[in-house]
């Protein structure tokens, strides 16, 4: 019996382009005015003690994702925690000046919006799109 060969076509991973140190630097410092403009407006609410509320809002890496973090605390008699971290936005580093964003749903999945984007670009869409803002 012969066998049969079948050509198919073998997908290559791309390899990841890693962000260095000083492009860390770059982009956080990039973002610092709009984590400054949220904390002037958090700081401006006043929290309502019986629920979670947030206190903090930072930026952090992880690998080659820049994140947007809330910090929560809780103050209530029956809650699980004190505080804890909640990230709401996410830029994947790609290439030079090109990330992919996504922001957090409710169904605990992150949601690519667009692919390739310029710094410039997501920052307007951040500040256009009310689901790429912190919860206040």
């Amino acid at each position: 019996m012969s066998t049969k060969r079948i050509w198919e076509i073998k997908h290559v991973k791309q390899k990841k382009t890693k962000v260095n140190d000083t492009q860390k630097k770059e982009i956080t410092a990039f973002f610092e005015p709009l984590i400054v403009h949220y904390m002037k407006h958090l700081q401006e609410v006043i929290p309502d003690k019986k629920y979670n509320y947030v206190v903090d809002i930072y930026t952090k890496w992880f690998q080659n994702y820049f994140y947007f973090c809330e910090k929560y605390k809780a103050e209530y008699a029956n809650r699980i925690a004190d505080d804890f971290e909640r990230k709401f936005l996410r830029l994947e580093f790609v290439a030079d000046n090109q990330f992919n964003l996504s922001y957090f749903r409710h169904t605990g999945q992150w949601y690519l919006v667009n692919e390739n984007l310029s710094l410039e670009t997501c920052l307007k869409m951040i500040n256009e799109n009310p689901l790429f803002q912190p919860l206040f």
